[in-house]
């Protein structure tokens, strides 16, 4: 225990450290190296785990390990290195990453994801691309994202055996990619070839997504087509075809402070390990205001998210997969969906969710938020476990964030989550709570 709490205080002491000067390594007329590095660490203590159940053994497992009550401490190191070569016509780029993460204390809280002890030393980014001034051509290794991550988010489902680390998700490219940005007006598009890491069965995903280029009268309407190829039998995604329209930030221009923002996705194709007809839909819609005119000028969400669930009394599956789903384009809601509930228990698939939320400003540099969740399931079954209720849980959580810098960022949380009839059949009967800090610097 005492190493590992040497080993915090060594790392966060280096992540606010002061900065020396600009990682800038070589400049050389049209050749230009740059390095950064970002260090994370995230805590959580955790009571009545499982809603009383306890930590559970592995995932998938609702085998106990007895633990009502945990401690968990997850902290990664990723480095990077950037390129570019520019010409008069083009640029030539590049870059890569690395990550050195692990896992101590008594391991992730619910005992699905990482366990004490889990590490990883590991390349996370590799990349080359080539651009002009209005197409981008890349491959390799690399974030992409289409909107807000609602279903192709990123690549890597971090789990402690492969990536040594869960809730701090140091891990965030696509095992290799082939992205070409059309970036013209007034649409704009995005022809992708993606995979992902062996947590999402190794898939193979081609599509193109498309979407208007300006934004800022409006906000921005998409388009999104993908097909997933191979999962290596894994996952169930092979032969899932997906269609999605999706609109972000969309308001008048005389009343900004409106916003809308939705998604609808239709899985279809065939299941290729048991050839059943994919017949599956999620959509959610949301509506936020903020009153720039009161003070900490206080914003308020609503969002209602609604994921099918497979019915089993047809051939089909109805049954909605989150597939690439992300965190933290938008918020700390997009798209796990409570710090109870949507780290542990529901993975955007036969769920619904609403979803209320405040958030005021004290200063430029901080935000409290607060959070109400109401989730039940679609189908009473958990995957594919039966239950005879559908109600899952009522859940709340509150956050304070202090945005020092564009490179200090610092979040405290805690949640608060009560079960309901159909989460009391498969996990436990108490009422759980969470309570959490994350903190990343990032030196460039």
């Amino acid at each position: 225990m005492s190493l590992n709490v040497r080993a915090l205080g060594l790392l966060l002491g280096f992540s606010l450290a002061p900065l020396a000067g600009a990682y800038e390594l070589l400049h050389l007329e049209s050749f230009k190296l740059e390095a950064d590095a970002k260090v994370m660490a995230g805590f959580r203590h955790g009571e009545n785990i499982n809603f009383g159940l306890g930590a559970v053994e592995g995932f998938g497992s609702l085998k106990s390990t007895g633990e009502q009550s945990r401690n968990d401490l997850q902290m990664a190191f990723k480095p990077g290195l950037q390129f570019d070569y520019t010409r008069p016509d083009y640029t030539v780029y590049g870059g890569g990453t690395g990550v050195f993460s692990t896992t101590t204390l008594d391991g992730e809280l619910s005992g699905q994801f990482a366990h004490r002890g889990d590490h990883a030393t590991k390349v996370d980014a590799a990349y080359v691309g080539w651009r002009n001034e209005w197409l981008d051509f890349s491959y390799g290794a690399r974030e992409f994202t289409v909107g807000d991550g609602f279903i192709i988010g990123d690549g890597t489902f971090n789990q402690g055996h492969d990536n040594g680390q869960y809730w701090t998700g140091a891990f965030t490219a696509w095992r290799n990619t082939g992205v070409v940005k059309i970036n013209t007006n007034p649409v704009r598009a995005d022809l992708f070839w993606l995979r992902t890491d062996a947590d999402l069965g190794d898939s193979r995903i081609a599509g193109i997504s498309v979407e208007n280029s300006e934004t800022a009268r409006y906000g921005q309407l998409g388009f999104l087509y993908f097909e997933v190829f191979d999962d290596n039998g894994r996952n169930g995604f092979a032969g899932a075809e997906v269609t999605g329209v999706r609109a972000a930030g969309l308001h008048w221009p005389s009343l900004p402070e409106l916003q809308f923002f939705g998604e609808f996705v239709a899985q279809r194709g065939r299941d290729d390990r048991t050839g059943a007809k994919v017949d599956a839909n999620a959509w959610y819609t949301e509506v936020n205001y903020q009153f720039k005119q009161l003070p900490w000028t206080p914003k308020l969400y609503y969002r209602y998210a609604y994921f099918s669930g497979d019915d089993p009394r047809t051939p089909q599956l109805e049954e909605y997969r989150g597939m690439f789903f992300t965190i933290f384009k938008r918020d700390w809601d997009t798209w796990y969906q409570g710090e109870i509930a949507g780290e542990f228990f529901l993975f955007n698939e036969n769920q619904i969710s609403n979803m209320a939320k405040l958030k005021v400003f004290p200063s430029p540099r901080t935000a409290l938020g607060f959070w109400y969740y109401h989730h039940e399931l679609t189908t009473a079954q958990y995957f594919g476990l039966p239950t005879q209720y559908l109600e899952w849980t009522d859940e709340l959580n509150w956050s304070f964030e202090f945005f020092a810098s564009d490179r200090l960022y610092w979040y405290v949380g805690a949640a608060w989550a009560t079960p309901g009839a159909a989460a009391r059949e498969v996990f436990g009967k108490e009422d759980q709570t969470v309570v959490q800090t994350f903190i990343s610097y990032t030196f460039r």
